[in-house]
């Protein structure tokens, strides 16, 4: 059968299953977290506009924010880019002064400035989002890659049943499916060296269950 909606994947696992169907959602859930944080997808990469507040060094990061990629300064025309410091280099202004921010960090659930705004301020913010299916219905990923959503949940289903002889077969095939997602994926993009999460590698290959 095809798997293109939330729906149709909930569908599937119990399928697959053979099991509670009110688990099925939290078994997703749990598998979206971990293609999340491992897999690198370019329809994962997205670009909004922020505007900075006066006199305040800090502008909230979006929501599904789960990595940074890159900031530019669109007031005046062209976009300027303002580079990124780790938190403990970043070279912070008196607090009575206010300026142009020339660099930023990630602060918490923030974008952090070395200079609190002196004006309202606008920029292109380019980070990674965290897919949420249950609230989009579907997404690029369970479009062309829908047995990574298949057996990531799998897995899950397998963890709470304590069922550890199938837990090895569908975390083979997780494994699998998010190691060719991403050498697919790596392919679309020419301008950055994207690298796959030890936990997925093909070489020394390790459990993504038990991060050993």
């Amino acid at each position: 059968m095809a798997i293109t909606t939330y729906s149709e994947l909930q569908t599937a696992i119990a399928a697959w299953n053979h099991r509670d169907p009110g688990k099925i959602p939290e078994f997703i859930a749990l598998a979206e977290k971990i293609i999340n944080a491992n897999l690198q997808s370019r329809i994962g990469e997205v670009e909004t506009a922020l505007t900075a507040t006066v006199d305040s060094r800090f502008i909230a990061l979006p929501s599904g924010y789960m990595g940074n990629i890159g900031l530019w300064e669109t007031t005046n025309g062209p976009r300027v880019e303002i580079l990124f410091m780790p938190a403990d280099r970043l070279p912070v202004a008196d607090t009575d002064n206010s300026g142009t921010p020339r660099y930023y960090t990630i602060s918490g659930a923030n974008i952090a400035f070395d200079y609190a705004c002196s004006s309202a301020f606008t920029y292109d913010f380019r980070y990674k989002k965290g897919f949420d299916i249950a609230s989009t219905s579907t997404n690029d990923i369970l479009t062309n890659y829908p047995d990574v959503y298949l057996y990531g949940a799998l897995v899950e289903a397998a963890l709470y049943a304590r069922d550890f002889d199938i837990l090895d077969r569908w975390a083979a095939r997780f494994e699998v499916a998010l190691s060719s997602a991403q050498k697919s994926e790596m392919k679309n993009k020419s301008l950055a060296t994207l690298s796959i999460d030890g936990a997925i590698s093909s070489k020394n290959r390790s459990n993504i269950l038990s991060g050993s």
